[in-house]
């Protein structure tokens, strides 16, 4: 095309390629450079937000772990691990069992361990067997103080038979006696804290009623029952 011509062209077109040459070079600017721009200032504006946010987050947390009560959550932390301990603890069941069935009036004739469930399971047991001896008429303690039991702690079975004595009775008990291994997983820092429920209130109420009632004994006093020395041979 000659000069000639492209000049009669302009002149021709003028009023219409003025206005496509600046609305293109308009929606050029908006796709290049306004629009990832725009773009990247509202992401920065919804981070600012996310991190303003998380900032007042961590702020109501660390005021709330401040006015925490550390001597109460030991208490209560203590309180359930008497109930729901991480490893068997064989030596306590045993002296709280004691205790409970002395408090019954019966006596303990035989005591011995047991296996329990997979380790695979998250709520983990082992199996105790009672066979004790006492008066009939205070059976229904016995039963009642094992449900109170301080202690994470399931009847499997209940056997009885008469006694030598007629106001006696011979009672065989299959316990199984949970625990629960340490949970690794407590959470990240964005977590929420934990908070108790009126139940969990009334559960750890409970607990505590159960073990101050239970006579402080020596740890020596938990070896003497009868029973196998190693429970799983």
């Amino acid at each position: 095309m000659k000069k000639e011509e492209i000049l009669k062209f302009y002149l021709n077109y003028r009023l219409f390629l003025y206005p496509v040459v600046t609305a293109i070079s308009s929606l050029i600017l908006i796709v290049l450079v306004i629009y990832p721009q725009t773009m990247k200032l509202l992401s920065n504006q919804e981070a600012q937000q996310q991190i303003s946010q998380r900032s007042n987050f961590l702020e109501a947390k660390a005021l709330a772990l401040e006015n925490y009560n550390q001597d109460d959550l030991n208490s209560k932390v203590n309180l359930s691990l008497t109930a729901y301990p991480t490893d068997k603890d064989f030596a306590n069941v045993v002296g709280i069992l004691q205790n409970l069935i002395a408090q019954s009036g019966f006596n303990i004739t035989s005591l011995s361990f047991g296996g329990g469930s997979s380790k695979d399971t998250i709520v983990q047991s082992y199996n105790v067997k009672l066979d004790l001896v006492g008066p009939l008429k205070f059976f229904h303690i016995l039963l009642n103080n094992i449900e109170h039991s301080p202690r994470l702690i399931k009847v499997s079975g209940i056997e009885t038979s008469a006694g030598r004595d007629p106001n006696s009775t011979n009672v065989t008990v299959n316990l199984e006696v949970l625990y629960s291994a340490a949970i690794n997983n407590l959470g990240s820092i964005d977590s929420p804290l934990p908070e108790l429920s009126e139940k969990d209130q009334e559960v750890l109420a409970a607990l505590k009623s159960a073990v101050s009632s239970l006579p402080q004994t020596p740890a020596t006093a938990a070896a003497s029952p009868r029973g196998k020395l190693n429970p799983f041979e």
